[in-house]
């Protein structure tokens, strides 16, 4: 278990050449667009040859033909395409982001656990961010991205100030020990492993919830529906390294699958979305997880290292 070291230089080119060769496939290429590219080509050594290796691995890509990477060929192929390459320039941007925030990052493909300054112990998933923030009044922890399983040190040994975990526009306040929060988009997941916690919008109309153990919810600052029972054993696999999906669909799955490697697994495909999969995975081997998926639903799967994995 470790920290994430930062992303290399040569992950930030490749994901930077992917994205200049679908601008340059674009119908609607500008003049400004083409000096841009020429700019970028000349700003270092590595860069044309990362084009040219990038733009040899989308043509060998099966859901592309190679005339689809010329200009004024199919549009609409290279908007899905635009998309995919852009996702992976956006990630590393976003990576960067989060790194300006953080106090802790777990590495992609591993778990990190974490003391904080007053003893409570956070166990970070693959990919996870936090940030600390504590003071007289509160110890908070902010959430930045990904999941983390909290156990908090009791109130009453920190001079009453509670435990908070602020995730999006969600706050946690520990009324016992531990405890799982999962940050994925605008919607935040809390599971109560021991004792309890309660959940509440940072601003927002929603009426707060108190979950006891066992109990889970998925909260949002407009929306904490009530408390429903879930099977803890299964939720909280991720700590020793499996993922146990339960007739989950298909695109929840590719979420999660996404959070323990680089690079990007995409669904290229009417209805793929909603496939439904049952299965255990380890998360130190999620290739094998895609081929799995892919025999058991009858689906095929391409790649281009090291950013995108297709299932079509």
């Amino acid at each position: 278990m470790g920290g994430q070291s930062r992303k290399s230089a040569p992950s930030k080119i490749q994901a930077e050449a992917s994205a200049w060769v679908i601008r340059m496939a674009d119908p609607d290429l500008t003049e400004a667009t083409k000096a841009s590219f020429h700019e970028w080509c000349d700003a270092a050594p590595p860069h044309r040859a990362a084009f040219e290796q990038a733009e040899r691995a989308w043509g060998q890509l099966g859901l592309m033909r190679p005339q689809d990477l010329r200009p004024h060929r199919r549009p609409g192929r290279i908007a899905m395409l635009a998309l995919a390459a852009g996702a992976s320039l956006w990630f590393w941007q976003d990576d960067l982001r989060i790194r300006l925030k953080a106090d802790h990052i777990a590495a992609i493909g591993q778990n990190l656990v974490v003391t904080l300054p007053d003893g409570s112990r956070a166990e970070m998933s693959s990919g996870a961010a936090l940030a600390e923030d504590f003071d007289v009044d509160q110890r908070l922890v902010r959430l930045l991205q990904g999941r983390a399983y909290f156990t908090a040190a009791p109130a009453t040994q920190q001079s009453g100030r509670p435990f908070v975990v602020q995730a999006g526009g969600v706050r946690v306040t520990a009324l016992g020990t531990q405890f799982s929060v999962d940050l994925h988009g605008e919607e935040v997941d809390v599971l109560v492993t021991e004792h309890s916690v309660r959940v509440a919008p940072v601003a927002g109309p929603a009426k707060p919830v108190v979950l006891s153990r066992g109990m889970g919810v998925e909260a949002r600052p407009d929306a904490i529906p009530q408390p429903v029972a879930r099977d803890v054993d299964f939720a909280n696999a991720w700590r020793s390294g499996e993922l146990v999906f339960d007739d989950r669909p298909l695109a929840e799955v590719v979420a999660e699958l996404n959070r323990y490697r680089h690079g990007r697994i995409i669904l290229h495909g009417k209805d793929l979305a909603a496939r439904r999969v049952s299965g255990v995975f380890h998360t130190n081997d999620i290739t094998h997880a895609v081929d799995r998926i892919a025999d058991e639903l009858g689906l095929r799967h391409r790649s281009v290292p090291p950013l995108l994995t297709v299932i079509y």
